[in-house]
């Protein structure tokens, strides 16, 4: 059934009666354009009230800089995520997670990992790809925490052993006068009656995956403007294992003419629509809206042969051909240990892959161009064979230290190498003359050789004379190299590798998903309301994905959802 009650336009936001409550709600389903929407709008209040009067907010980092790329005109101040606006309106304090060494000294049994200074200053420091593994002990009992403080359980019904490790925790920060990252939102909370720059009009995207205290931070400093406007899409709530709740949004009461649904979706087609619309309706709390499909019928497949541990034949047979014809192919599980086999199969056939939601992971991005990769160091060798193509150049110093650096130092350079290379400057081309100073004589004959030959003559007398604790580095860039040309290191790949909850936001013209669930997975699965509905929106966002073709995969276990 359409949704009769929410009866708002979009240019009436700000507009309508305030008397019940001055927000808004812009409900955006997948693909139909939430954040050119609310980038119009945020135009729209800078227009209407000055770029200085507008505070935007969002859950995560990538949110902010996708709404900064569209070239908003409110300065950088304006625009972060909801955790680097309390950061700084508290007067940017020491943060602990960023401060532990002395805290995993003297509580050896509940270290925890430390961040990067703020670069996880945001709703994402908790994400489920990124906790599977190499975890601390105190880091699922601080996440754990967390949870808890956000979704504002009261004290007495945490487990003892929360309750315990947060006594010890309370105790490291004050004597040291440091706050954590939920501190942030708990303090602005309670001290923090008006937004940073006493906006006018105050917004948040993907606000689906806001926990309830900071649902309550916002609304609190929504009071305090003009009008707020929270844009979302309830039913693409992933994030509750660490807090997100859409029931704080929707509990609120806003008047039907305040909801604007965004109808249209420009990637969803029918066939995936239909199914996706099915799954989200086994729902028990959400908020009904309707959205239509693109035009295009668009194709589901249901694969009997084939799951996460078995994956090469579905790649061979049908993901193979989608990219022959230059199709985008996204292969999504609820949990990274389902993509291990995935990833074999990839490799072991040179197909390119990357994340490039989550680009600081390696595993997903085995061929990213960073400074000091092992493709960087390839194409910085091949750059200047003959055949290179569009490109090629002469070698730089900067180019043979990144080249010889894997490389035998005693099988190969001339003693002093080394410094000589250090001394170059990094873009002056590197002389015939210096390379006789370099490389021993036999090896530079047997290079120049390689360089008159084929280019994969090159690669290859390079991966022979890499040290051995580099090559199991080395071999799928050079397999990809060898199999594909030296340019699929740097073009983005046509595979897109991740968790379901990696790539929110994104979307590919083919996705293979996985069904199966984790232990905890299906445990919440089993739980008829909050919990089973949490599982069932992960995948409605990962079918959700698919531009042209959703293939359901082969079940390993009866741990699965039923799509």
């Amino acid at each position: 059934m359409p949704n009769e009650h929410a009866t708002g336009t979009a240019d009436g936001i700000g507009q309508r009666d305030h008397s019940v409550t001055s927000e808004y709600w812009i409900l955006g389903p997948p693909g139909t354009g939430k954040t050119t929407e609310i980038s119009r709008q945020i135009r729209r209040a800078a227009e209407m009230h000055g770029p200085a009067s507008v505070l935007v907010t969002s859950f995560s980092r990538a949110a902010a800089a996708e709404l900064a790329d569209c070239d908003l005109p409110i300065g950088p101040d304006r625009l972060g995520t909801l955790h680097s606006h309390c950061f700084h309106a508290l007067g940017t304090p020491l943060i602990v997670e960023a401060h532990v060494p002395e805290w995993n000294r003297s509580n050896p049994h509940w270290r925890i990992t430390s961040v990067k200074s703020l670069a996880r200053l945001d709703g994402e420091d908790a994400l489920e790809d990124d906790i599977i593994g190499d975890d601390c002990a105190g880091d699922s009992l601080l996440r754990e925490l967390n949870r808890l403080r956000g979704l504002m359980v009261d004290r007495e019904f945490w487990p003892a052993k929360i309750r315990e490790f947060e006594r010890e925790w309370a105790r490291y920060k004050c004597e040291r006068g440091l706050l954590d990252f939920c501190d942030l939102i708990e303090v602005c909370l309670r001290e923090v009656d008006v937004a940073p720059h006493r906006p006018e009009v105050l917004f948040a995207d993907e606000a689906q995956d806001l926990n309830v205290m900071q649902v309550k931070l916002f609304r609190k400093w929504g009071n305090h403007a003009r009008y707020s406007v929270l844009a979302l899409d309830d039913d693409q709530t992933i994030f509750s294992f660490i807090g997100a709740a859409p029931e704080a949004i929707l509990n609120a009461d806003i008047p039907d003419d305040h909801k604007i649904v965004l109808r249209q979706s420009h990637r969803v087609p029918v066939a995936v629509h239909q199914v996706a619309n099915e799954l989200i309706h086994r729902v028990t709390r959400r908020e009904e809206k309707v959205y239509f499909p693109r035009a295009a019928a668009g194709q589901l497949h249901r694969l009997s042969t084939g799951t996460y541990k078995s994956p090469e034949y579905f790649i061979l047979s049908s993901a193979l051909k989608h990219l022959e014809h230059g199709k985008s192919v996204m292969f999504l599980a609820s949990c990274s240990y389902m993509l291990r086999s995935l990833i074999q199969v990839l490799r072991k056939n040179a197909i390119p892959f990357h994340n490039p939601y989550r680009k600081a992971n390696g595993l997903w991005n085995p061929l990213r161009m960073g400074r000091s990769t092992a493709s960087r160091r390839i194409i910085s060798l091949l750059v200047a064979h003959p055949e290179y193509g569009r490109g090629q150049r002469v070698w730089t110093h900067a180019d043979l230290r990144l080249l010889t650096e894997w490389l035998r130092p005693e099988d190969v350079l001339q003693p002093g190498a080394k410094t000589l290379l250090q001394a170059g400057s990094s873009n002056a081309p590197v002389s015939a003359e210096r390379l006789v100073e370099i490389f021993q004589a036999d090896v530079l004959a047997s290079l120049l050789s390689a360089v008159a030959g084929d280019w994969r003559a090159l690669l290859h007398w390079w991966g022979r004379k890499v040290a051995p604790e580099f090559r199991n580095r080395i071999r799928f860039p050079m397999d990809v190299a060898t199999k594909r040309g030296p340019h699929s290191l740097i073009e983005d790949p046509q595979v897109i590798v991740g968790t379901i909850h990696s790539v929110k936001g994104g979307q590919a013209d083919v996705v293979y998903l996985f069904p199966d669930l984790s232990r905890a997975g299906d445990a919440n699965y089993r739980v008829a309301g909050p919990p089973r509905d949490s599982v069932i929106r992960v995948f409605y966002v990962g079918a959700t994905r698919a531009r042209e073709t959703l293939y359901i995969c082969g079940r390993q276990t009866a741990w699965s959802v039923a799509i």
